[in-house]
Order: structure tokens, then C-alpha cells, then sequence
């Protein structure tokens, strides 16, 4: 049985941009790589790149999500969303992988997007 590549997906455009990434980290260090092929994937407003095992980092295809290692394209099975404020509590990345078709951890897009604003939840 082939193992499924997960991106833990983290980064954002918000200051806890650092949380963000140490919580990926410690993720990463739970999850069995013996069962999964795990890899951090690094969203920023101007990049999206995956850090191979090396510590280098690869452009992400933004038409499918899938990335370069070894000279292969390599697509993800599954994202886990570790971003913290935009675009992973908006609902903005919800919706980029409801449009790609990648399932992913975490609401569905318009709850999350509805209450990320307080504004929009107050008129609920």
C-alpha cells in the first residue's frame, strides 16, 4: 500500500505567522511517517512552498496544489490547516481546496468565513 502524502499546512498573512509554524512542527513530530509521507507546506501572501526533508524549500503548483521532489510531482492526499487568521480561519483556503477538490481538516468554508467575522456574527 502506497503511502498518502499529508501537508501540514502553515504560514498565513497575520502576525502569529510564528505560532502558526511551531505548531506545524509539532505535528509533524507526531504524526507516523511510517504510515504517511508528512510534509509542511509554507502558505505566505507572495509564496507557497513545501520544506522537503532536506530543510529546502519548493514552489507549490497553485493550480493543484502538488509540488517537485526529486524531479516527480508529488500530490497531497490530505491538508491539515494550521494557520492561524488569514487565509485559514476566513474560510479563504477552505475554499481554495473545495475548488481543487482536496479534503482538508478543519470547517467547511462558510461557517469559518461567517465567523471569522465578528461583524457578520453580531448580525447572525
Amino acid at each position: 500500500m502506497m503511502k498518502r502524502n499529508i501537508a501540514i499546512v502553515a504560514g498565513g498573512d497575520s502576525s502569529e505567522i510564528v505560532i502558526s509554524l511551531k505548531s506545524a512542527e509539532g505535528i509533524f513530530s507526531f504524526l507516523d511517517k511510517d504510515k504517511y509521507n508528512v510534509y509542511i507546506a509554507i502558505i505566505k501572501r507572495d509564496e507557497w512552498a513545501v520544506k522537503l526533508p532536506g530543510g529546502e524549500h519548493t514552489p507549490i503548483d497553485k493550480n493543484d496544489f502538488s509540488f517537485r521532489e526529486n524531479g516527480e510531482v508529488r500530490h497531497f492526499d490530505f491538508a491539515y490547516i494550521t494557520i492561524h487568521g488569514t487565509p485559514g480561519e476566513d474560510g479563504r483556503l477552505q475554499g481554495y481546496f473545495d475548488m481543487i477538490g482536496m479534503p482538508y481538516s478543519f470547517s467547511i468554508f462558510s461557517p469559518v468565513s461567517t465567523s471569522f467575522s465578528a461583524f457578520l456574527v453580531i448580525l447572525s
